[in-house]
């Protein structure tokens, strides 16, 4: 973190093992930022999507908190919507907050 409770987080997600990596951007001095970002995917086969929010800094970004939700819900109710913990990976128990997700499953045929 920049300054005391303030940061410039942003969020990466990936399906899985997935190379393929989205990111939002950055926003900047804000210990409550809004994204509001929609990414697409072709699903088939996953099984978790896995989003991890950082502190982007000049030499190197820090963890905030790494999730991984299952897709079986969404799978089975074709919506979800969220909020989902970022354990602290250093402080067992511990969360460093918490961010909203919506995911939206449209089969193909």
């Amino acid at each position: 973190m920049d300054t005391i409770g303030k940061g410039d987080p942003y969020v990466e997600i990936w399906l899985d093992n997935d190379s393929k990596k989205h990111k939002t951007d950055a926003r900047s001095g804000t210990a409550t930022p809004v994204w509001d970002k929609f990414f697409h995917y072709f699903v088939n086969g996953h099984k978790e999507l896995n989003i991890r929010v950082l502190d982007e800094d000049v030499v190197t970004d820090e963890l905030i908190g790494l999730a991984k939700i299952s897709l079986d819900e969404v799978y089975k109710n074709h919506y979800v919507d969220q909020w989902v913990g970022l354990p602290d990976e250093k402080i067992s128990g511990s969360c460093n907050g918490q961010v909203r997700v919506i995911l939206e499953f449209w089969p193909t045929s």
